[in-house]
């Protein structure tokens, strides 16, 4: 069952992943991928960041789904009109 811990983010796009461990760092696997049990495309390697099918890709960040849903929560409650 794909249950998303984290929110991968880039300038244009944020896509809830699962952190999976790997021998190399992280895996993060977006629902599709989990789905249809594919290798990931983007993976995590300690002190080396982001990675995308081994590429090395610069950009990109993760918050934890928690700290991004309470970010929302006060967005929202700012911009209610009362």
């Amino acid at each position: 069952m794909f249950s998303p811990t984290h929110v991968l983010i880039s300038r244009t796009k944020q896509t809830p992943v699962q952190l999976v461990a790997s021998p190399k760092g992280y895996q993060l696997y977006t629902e599709q991928e989990w789905q249809i049990a594919q290798t990931p495309a983007f993976e995590l390697r300690s002190k080396l960041g982001f990675f995308c099918r081994g590429i090395q890709v610069v950009g990109f960040r993760l918050e934890p789904i928690e700290a991004t849903a309470d970010a929302v929560a006060t967005t929202q409650a700012v911009t209610i009109p009362q």
